[in-house]
């Protein structure tokens, strides 16, 4: 039996998982997270953004995981998003909504190219559009990691995502009623 008066499988499932809650609580690491995805998001948007047709729409043709209806709508809203994203992570803004936007297409881009690999197809991702010509069987290796930084920024408490953040600015009432997006 442990300090807190748990025996057997619980108290290792709370060990194992102590270790999350303080990456969590280090204002330090929840920073270096939330650069590491701004950068990507932001670098990915801005390469996209050159040329939204080419870079964007045809990527999201290429993968034929979307039916044609849908994919040139989300082909020209992506690169926005994922900009919005990147910018609320680099300024402390809205960190969880970004966060949950980050993670969300983390996963959805995960399952596209896992689709994509399953049938044998190897085709160029459009990750980065006019910035660098990356395969979709390279970075899906990308994909976990991100969404992990994603989810512990999204967990983490406000005093770790908003250390060096816009979102300090915000008062104490408005904090509070933006709890579960800011």
């Amino acid at each position: 039996m442990n300090n807190a008066g748990v025996s057997g499988p619980m108290a290792i499932s709370q060990e194992r998982w102590s270790w999350v809650k303080s990456l969590a609580a280090n204002r330090a690491v929840i920073l270096i997270f939330r650069l590491i995805l701004a950068g990507f998001f932001i670098l990915s948007a801005c390469g996209k953004l050159v040329d939204v047709e080419r870079y964007s729409v045809d990527a999201v043709y290429n993968f034929g995981v979307l039916p044609m209806l849908l994919a040139r709508p989300f082909g020209l809203v992506m690169p926005f998003i994922e900009l919005l994203c990147g910018l609320g992570l680099l300024f402390g803004v809205l960190t969880r909504l970004s966060a949950l936007g980050i993670g969300l297409m983390s996963i959805a881009f995960f399952i596209a190219k896992a689709i994509v690999l399953s049938q044998g197809r190897s085709i160029e991702c459009g990750c980065f559009g006019a910035i660098i010509d990356t395969l979709a069987a390279v970075t899906i290796f990308m994909d976990l990691p991100m969404l992990a930084f994603a989810a512990v920024i999204f967990f983490a408490p406000d005093s770790s995502r908003h250390f060096a953040a816009i979102g300090k600015l915000l008062s104490p009432a408005l904090k509070e009623k933006l709890r579960w997006i800011w």
